[in-house]
């Protein structure tokens, strides 16, 4: 059944209604922290020439810190310089063996090829700036044989629905396209009259004039498994112009469909069934603002102190005051009274250097509330050398309160990336071929990027720490190493890190390796004892050789057949 762009469009309008209450601390936030991100969908002039400067912020501590937090976050979760991930398999032990590894790794290599290839990273960095911000953000992903390619949605142009689980699952965002790109877009046949006249229209005003396009995605109610065609897929994409000609009725553009759903919705923090998140941005919103405050009232005491307000005596009106630095002024004041140009308010410098303190302290709280001081760590420091062990012990207490932002985002943002670029790989057919024991085992996302690392540096620290004990009570006494199981230990630790499948030996590869080596061991040990025992033969067979050729007496007898006659004689 085909859409019905009519109930798509209210269905449009009443979830712009229900969030209606947040465009406006949006569009506060985008002012303090994130200029310009922010376009309402709600403003009726298509046609509005958005501001290029922020004419009102006076204190960028938000705007900069802001521009840290999304700096820090991408180097810290999905760096472009390290592997922020690996393809494993649920079944931990078939991830272990050799020919499974191999796979795993190449596979993981050739997605992070697919992505560095493509906009990935400046669109997750844009990302990252408006989660920190409005505390959701909006991402699509689709793909050709030319890569893949991911468009980041502005805060105000979407609106977003949920399934039972609170799972972003719907999304219908406004766009304003010219005639040209309507109809490069869906083809001439599929677009109204409107449309085709102003494409055809010379006129400048006319031809530069801008539409509203809707695009929807969705679940489908009964989608229909194994068909071909875009209808019958479980997620509907349907595209519709607003108005028709001359207004009336929604018109449909294009229905078609994906099979799993394209777009990323991550939150940085939900309020219960809320359908939009919380950002860091939203807590130190109040400080921002007294930051826009102190800092004018500062700036005007700072002018009044460096060219003050001034008196001057009537009679000077008419010949004029120099005031330039270094001006000379020729007064009368034989009267007594005040003749010259003297300041009438004096500025208190003391009091400047208390509001520049008091400043500071505001700052500083800016800076604690977007974790500046972890993100600058990460970013400072160079990426290629620092480790999840450094930042674990520097900035411990900070990683705790940052943790459960990391989960989410692995739960509703680079999780579904990487199984959604998986299954588009399989689609371009990009893999690499399956093994036949890994047919139909299920794979699964570890994540070994810094902050990743970082959490779970806990588990290593114990096992560290046991080692180093261990070894100390070795040294007086021998035996306390029987009691450390070392190929779980490092199996454990290897794991921790989330060292690459291919750089452990399976198992049963390491237990013959040992065999071998213990038979190795066995075969030069008896070679050794023949060697000897040969030597020893060797050894005596020279002594008789010697005994044979030694003189003893006068008659030429030597001292074996002195021995032998001796022998006789008993």
């Amino acid at each position: 059944m085909a859409a019905d762009a009519n109930d798509l469009n209210q269905r449009w309008e009443a979830l712009r209604t229900k969030r209606s209450s947040w465009d406006v601390a949006w569009d506060d936030l985008s002012r303090h922290f994130l200029p310009f991100k922010f376009r309402s969908d709600m403003d009726s002039d298509a046609g509005r020439k958005p501001e290029i400067l922020n004419k009102k912020i006076v204190d960028t501590t938000g705007i900069l810190d802001m521009r840290t937090l999304a700096a820090g976050m991408q180097g810290g979760m999905t760096s472009p310089v390290r592997p922020w991930f690996k393809i494993t398999l649920e079944d931990e032990e078939a991830a272990k063996q050799h020919e499974a590894g191999e796979w795993l790794d190449e596979v993981s290599r050739r997605m992070l090829t697919l992505l560095h290839n493509s906009n990935f990273y400046n669109s997750i960095h844009g990302l990252y700036a408006d989660l920190g911000t409005f505390g959701t953000a909006l991402m699509l992903e689709t793909a050709d044989w030319t890569g893949l390619n991911f468009q980041l949605v502005r805060a105000g142009e979407y609106v977003l629905d949920v399934n039972d689980k609170n799972e972003v699952d719907t999304f219908f965002r406004r766009m304003l396209m010219s005639a040209r790109q309507i109809l490069l877009k869906f083809g001439e046949q599929n677009v109204p009259e409107a449309v085709k006249n102003a494409a055809k229209n010379r006129n400048a005003t006319a031809f530069d004039q801008r539409f509203e396009v809707i695009h929807g995605v969705f679940p489908r109610r009964d989608p229909v498994y194994g068909k071909l065609g875009g209808g019958n897929m479980p997620f509907a994409s349907v595209y519709w112009m607003r108005f028709s000609d001359g207004g009336g009725k929604p018109h449909l553009l294009r229905e078609s469909g994906f099979e799993e759903f394209p777009a990323f919705a991550p939150r940085w923090d939900v309020n219960g069934a809320d359908v939009y998140g919380r950002s860091p941005a939203m807590d130190v919103l109040p400080d921002c603002r007294m930051l826009q405050q102190i800092d004018i009232t500062t700036l005007k005491a700072i002018h009044k102190a460096v060219d003050p307000p001034v008196a001057a005596a009537a009679e000077l009106k008419s010949v004029g005051v120099d005031l330039t630095p270094g001006g000379i002024n020729y007064i009368s004041s034989a009267d007594g009274r005040m003749n010259g140009v003297v300041p009438i308010q004096q500025i208190d410098l003391q009091a400047i250097k208390y509001i520049m303190q008091v400043i500071e302290g505001v700052q500083s709280k800016v800076h604690e509330g977007l974790f500046s001081d972890l993100f600058k760590m990460l970013i400072q420091n160079d990426r290629r050398q620092i480790t999840a062990t450094e930042i674990e012990a520097r900035e411990q207490e900070k990683l705790i309160l940052v943790g459960p932002v990391v989960e989410r985002l692995h739960k509703e943002l680079l999780s579904p990336v990487i199984k959604r670029t998986y299954e588009l790989m399989r689609r371009f057919d990009y893999l690499p071929p399956v093994p036949d024991s890994l047919a139909e085992v299920p794979l699964r996302v570890e994540f070994v990027s810094v902050l990743a690392q970082a959490q779970r540096m806990v588990s290593t620290s114990g096992i560290d720490q046991l080692v180093a004990f261990v070894a100390n009570v070795a040294q007086l006494d021998p035996l306390a190493l029987d009691n450390l199981n070392t190929d779980k230990v490092v199996r454990t630790y290897a794991d921790s890190l989330a060292s690459p499948a291919s750089a452990m030996r399976p198992e049963d590869a390491v237990q013959a390796l040992r065999e071998q080596r213990a038979q190795a061991q066995a075969q030069a040990q008896q070679q050794a004892e023949a060697a000897a025992a040969v030597q020893s033969v060797q050894d005596l067979s020279g002594a008789a050789k010697n005994l044979g050729q030694t003189p003893v007496g006068a008659d030429g007898q030597t001292a074996m057949e002195a021995i032998i006659g001796g022998l006789g004689g008993l």
